[in-house]
């Protein structure tokens, strides 16, 4: 509605001498109470004479029609706030006091109060491989510098492969302090060498028991046989001869006595024909030299046999050594 048509648009009572009142015509005091029937009219409420807050009582209607619907899970609109955090309506929010009593005291989700000193620790200590943990730092369960082998052809997170790589001595500091320059100094400043276990096989230290003498840890030994022997056969020649002779006596013979009288004769008929026989002299016990042709200084081929490969080895597997840095 528009203001009163008086000079400065307020209404004035005036004195009745100099100054005269503020007429009110028709058209202002009609458009007053067009405006206010608007209202009830609004409010769906019918102007009654005897009545006097008919005008407040649309007013409150119009702004109680007019409020926003509660929240729902798809639509937004009014939200309860609540004071208490074990209340499980899901449209309600926490109050400002509840959300500093959930900070202050680093409550779980749940709501329940933890004994801890920080949220970050827990509540009873707990030990991880011997390695008492409580949460409140980062531990390594595995030491810097174990070597494990694995069945993958990567190096797990936390790992190195075992390859003799020169690796930074600042990027991997405690490894470095572990193992220092004993599988290679690297470039002499900025570098070291990681242990080379590619292709070879373990031997456990021996560390003062007097096996495998006169060496350090993390040393190499190239590869040895136990001294032992092999039988062997010579190549048969095949079947053949030897020739030799016996000593030379000179020209001689053996004679054989015959009396005519039987002595030392022996007779035998033989078909009516007479034999006489008879013996040679003895000459006793005696021998008789005997030598081989000489062939030489000689000698004959042996050999064994043989087999396996190149390399002396156990029965194995290939795994992945990697190393913890």
């Amino acid at each position: 509605m528009y203001p009163i048509d008086t000079q400065d648009g307020l209404f004035h009572d005036g004195n009745g001498i100099n100054e005269l009142g503020t007429v009110l015509p028709a058209s202002w005091l009609n458009q007053v109470q067009a405006e206010l029937i608007a209202i009830l009219t609004a409010a769906r409420i019918k102007p009654e004479k005897a009545t006097q807050n008919q005008v407040i009582t649309a007013i409150k209607m119009l702004i109680a029609s007019s409020a926003p619907a509660a929240a729902t899970a798809d639509i937004a609109g009014v939200t309860k706030i609540i004071d208490s955090l074990n209340s499980n309506d899901k449209f309600s929010a926490l109050s400002a006091r509840q959300g500093k009593v959930l900070n202050d005291s680093k409550l779980d989700k749940d709501g329940t109060a933890k004994t801890a000193d920080t949220a970050s620790r827990l509540k009873t200590v707990r030990k991880i491989n011997g390695v008492p943990f409580d949460g409140s730092m980062d531990i390594n369960a595995t030491p810097v510098g174990a070597v494990h082998y694995f069945a993958i052809d990567w190096a797990p997170t936390g790992w190195l492969k075992a390859n003799g790589a020169a690796i930074s001595r600042t990027t991997y500091a405690n490894l470095f302090a572990a193992l220092g320059t004993r599988f290679g100094a690297g470039d002499g400043k900025t570098t070291f060498n990681l242990p080379d276990l590619r292709g070879e096989f373990l031997r456990a230290w021996d560390d003062g028991r007097g096996i495998d003498t006169g060496r350090a840890i993390g040393t190499w030994q190239s590869n040895q046989n136990l001294s032992h022997n092999h039988n062997g056969t010579t190549l048969e020649s095949g079947w053949h001869d030897h020739t030799g002779w016996t000593s030379i006596n000179g020209e001689h013979n053996h004679g054989i006595p015959i009396s005519t009288n039987g002595a030392g004769t022996n007779f035998e008929t033989n078909s009516g024909n007479i034999e006489r026989w008879g013996h040679t002299d003895i000459a006793g016990n005696h021998n008789h030299y005997f030598q081989t042709n000489g062939n030489g200084s000689h000698t004959h081929m042996f050999s064994t046999d043989y087999n396996g490969g190149n390399e002396a080895r156990p029965r194995n597997i290939a795994l992945l050594a990697c190393i913890k840095i």
